[in-house]
Order: structure tokens, then sequence, then C-alpha cells
């Protein structure tokens, strides 16, 4: 028996050595055994199972971008309607813009003339004015001073002093208002629950300036001096959608930034994209807002009234009305783009990766005067004052802070990258590019020639793919060297 063969077994072949049988063959390495079967099916599971967790994280992330976006769109109307109802400043500054608009002014104009003519007898007091041989004049000059009044009233309502009184009516309409949501009883009990405009002031003014009598508001319907916004029977009704309209305000102000917050937790490795998403969604959800706002002024007027006269006026009101929503969609569509910004300048693109080289160095070897830029840049921008929220002291808590986090990252982020960076090097390869293209064609950078001490093809290689990346040679220019240097 040669050696390196099996014994020879007790039942063989006529020959006397029997080749080695398949329960043999194992013999000189042990099988792996059952237990060890569950291992060796587990290592090509484990990286399929962080995939499908990774995938299955980014698809909840997604989701939930889209549903924190959509809670975003309500939490622009509901901050509008918020600031419009419940600020007795908006809603006075808001009601002077509408009577300062010419559409508007006629329109209210025709409208004061017209509840005059038709609740006093204009004829009846100009005729007891009269001599008795004129008084028979008394009913066509009446017909014949409505123009007159009307042009009167308009001007009248051009005054400071009207202006005024109707700044002042408004801002006590909206203060009772805002008192008979939140329930207090005297308001309440003594209103009888209904919210009134009064306009006596400004009809006795105009009154006068017309030649009636000064107390002409008393003999006018309840109704025309005294506009009813909403009665007691509807008091239940405005208590519940008032603070509604106050709870989404609060509630989705906190939660939508919390929201997309946690996007940027579960989002590990794509960080950077999640605040690109959310920077397009917020951008996305402003845009949304500006056309719905466009579709509401030119598509209500069409459905409330048929007169062309006053379609105009409808516009108006509703473009002026909604103009705090506008400046709400417009500061969401502002952050979006700064996130966008922040996160294009924090990827891979060339002219964003120069502009961190270039700044590393500082950023780098004077960390108190990076963060002292920081809060300098947010003081301006706190003094510009571009979006509400920039000029309250909760915004400018957690705008401030958000810089201050910024600048944290990046001064990381570039430390990482450019850990050797020096001072003036990335300023003084682009003064060389520029000068290059000033002086002409620059020629293609040739490889070091072939020799002793000279570096391999290879290496040559990845120094020219080295330069290209670090931006000291276009892309032509690194073709043609790698052509020379692998013709050489």
């Amino acid at each position: 028996m040669r050696a390196g063969e099996p014994d020879e077994p007790t039942t063989g072949s006529p020959g006397g050595t029997d080749p080695p049988t398949t329960s043999d063959a194992p013999a000189a390495t042990d099988p792996p055994t059952m237990s060890d079967a569950p291992a060796a099916a587990d290592a090509p599971e484990a990286p399929r199972a962080a995939a499908r967790t990774s995938r299955g994280r980014w698809i909840f992330v997604n989701v939930l971008l889209v549903v924190t976006t959509l809670l975003l769109v309500v939490a622009m109307f509901s901050i509008w309607a918020n600031r419009l109802l419940f600020s007795p400043d908006n809603w006075s500054n808001t009601s002077t813009q509408l009577l300062q608009n010419q559409n508007i002014r006629s329109t209210t104009a025709n409208y004061i003339v017209d509840q005059l003519y038709a609740n006093v007898n204009v004829a009846g007091l100009l005729k007891s004015g009269l001599p008795p041989r004129l008084q028979p004049l008394a009913a066509p000059a009446a017909g014949a001073l409505r123009n007159v009044a009307v042009q009167g009233t308009e001007l009248a309502l051009q005054r400071p002093r009207v202006q005024a009184a109707w700044a002042q009516a408004n801002r006590a309409a909206d203060q009772t208002f805002i008192a008979i949501v939140k329930g207090k009883k005297g308001v309440v009990s003594n209103n009888q629950g209904a919210v009134t405009l009064n306009l006596s002031a400004i009809v006795d003014n105009i009154a006068s300036r017309l030649g009636l009598p000064p107390d002409i508001a008393s003999k006018l319907p309840p109704n025309i001096a005294n506009l009813v916004i909403f009665k007691s029977d509807q008091l239940k009704f405005v208590q519940n959608v008032g603070n509604g309209i106050q709870g989404l305000a609060l509630w989705l102000t906190i939660f939508v930034p919390v929201l997309y917050a946690l996007a940027l937790l579960l989002a590990p490795g794509r960080r950077r994209r999640t605040l690109m998403n959310i920077g397009l969604a917020a951008v996305l959800a402003g845009v949304l807002v500006v056309l719905g706002r466009s579709i509401l002024q030119s598509q209500i007027p069409g459905s409330l009234t048929n007169d062309a006269s006053l379609k105009p006026t409808i516009e108006a009101v509703i473009s002026i009305s909604t103009q705090i929503l506008g400046e709400v969609a417009g500061a969401v569509i502002l952050v979006g783009a700064v996130l966008i910004v922040a996160a294009w300048f924090a990827g891979p693109a060339r002219p964003a990766r120069a502009g961190r080289e270039a700044i590393a160095p500082f950023l780098r070897e004077h960390a108190a005067e990076s963060y002292a830029i920081t809060l300098g840049i947010m003081v301006l921008i706190f003094i510009w004052d571009p979006i509400p929220a920039t000029g309250k002291p909760a915004g400018i808590i957690v705008f401030t802070a958000l810089a201050l986090l910024g600048m944290f990252v990046l001064r990381r982020q570039t430390a990482e990258e450019f850990p050797d960076a020096e001072m003036g090097a990335a300023t003084r390869r682009l003064r060389a590019r520029v000068s290059s293209l000033r002086g002409g064609r620059k020629e293609p950078a040739s490889p070091p020639p072939a020799g002793n001490g000279a570096n391999s093809i290879p290496e040559q290689l990845q120094q020219l793919a080295e330069l290209r990346d670090k931006g000291a040679i276009s892309t032509d220019e690194y073709q043609a060297a790698k052509a020379r240097l692998l013709q050489s």
C-alpha cells in the first residue's frame, strides 16, 4: 500500500485496493457541521439586510418629507390667518391699505352715498334750507348733487383724519373679536356676542363735508353706521374657528421644523442630500402657496359677482388681504433657498470644493474669528429684517443657533478635507489660471521625462488626475497631457 492511501476496508474489490468512496473523500478535512451552515448562509445575507434596512429608512425619510411639506403648506395658511385676525395692528394696517386703494375707495364712496340717499331725505333737508321760491328746486338739486356727493365722499376718504378714524374703528372691532374668541365674559355680555364696525364718526365727517347735518349717522339704520361682522348666533362657531387657527399656527410652527430635523437625523450618510431635499420642498411649498394666492385673486371675483365694475374691487380686496400670506410664502422660499445653497456648498461640485479649500486655513486657524463673522452677518440680517421671523425674539434665537451650528459643521468638514491647506494657495492657483487665460492658450501639462528618478506612468497619471480634480488644469489639458504621456 502506497503512502497516503487509506486503510484497506473490510470488504474490498478483487484488486485489493478500493478507490475512496464518497464518504471517505472529506476525511482529510473536517466537513462543516450543521451548526456552521447558518453562519455560512448569514455571511452574504448581512449586507443584503443592511441594504434593505437602509433602503427602507430612506423611503421612510422621503415619505416623512412629503408629509411635512404638506403640513408646511397648511402652516403657512394658518400663520397668515392668525397674524391677520389676531393682531389688531395687522388688521388695522390691512384695513387702511384697503381704503387707500382707488377701486375700493370708489366703491366705498358709492356705497356710503347710496345709503345716505336711501335712508335720509336729502331733498327735504335741502328744501328746509332754501328760500320759499327755490324750494321746488330741492328735488332736482338733490339728484344733481349725487355725483358731486360721490366725488366729495371719495375725496373725504383720502383725508388722513377719515383714514385714522377708519383704522381706529377696525382696530376696535378686531380687539372685540379677539376678546370674544378668548371668551372674556364682560366683552361677550356687553356686545351680546356680536362684533360690529362702528362707522358713525366717518359718516358724520363726510356728511359735514357735504353740507348735511353733523348727526346724520344717528338717522341711519343700525346696520349702516354699525356694520355687523358676525352675530351672536355665530359665536360658538367663531370661537371654535378662532381657537383652531391659533392652535394650528402655534403647533405647526413647532412640529414642521422638528419633523424636518427628524428626517435629517434618520438619514446618516445622506444628510447633505436630505438637506437639499428639505430646501427644495420648502421652495416648492412656498411656490404652491403663491400660485394658490394668484388663483384666488383671479377666480373668486368672477364667482362672487357678475358685475364687471365690482370685479376689480374684489380682486384688490383679496390681494391686500392676502398680502401677509405672500410674505409668509416668500419667507419660506428664502429659507429653502438658503438650505439649498448650504447643501450645495457642502457637496462635491468643483466650485464648492474650491471655495471650501480657500477658506479652510482661516477656519482652522481662526476659530473665534469665524464665529464672530457669523454673528456679525446674522446681526446685519436682523437689521435688514427680510422676513417677519427675523424681527421677533424667537426667530432671532433660532436663526442665530442654526448659523453657529452651520459654522461648526463647516469647520469640521474643511478640517477633514483639507488638513494641510495653506493660506492663499487657492487664490494663487486662481490668479495663475486667470493670467494663463489672459495670456493665451496654456500649453498642455506634460509629464516629467522618463529616466533616472522619474515616476512610473501610473503615478504620473495619478498626479495629472489630482491636478485636474483640484482645478489646476482643465479637462482638455488633462486629456492632452495624458495622451502625450502614453505616447512617450
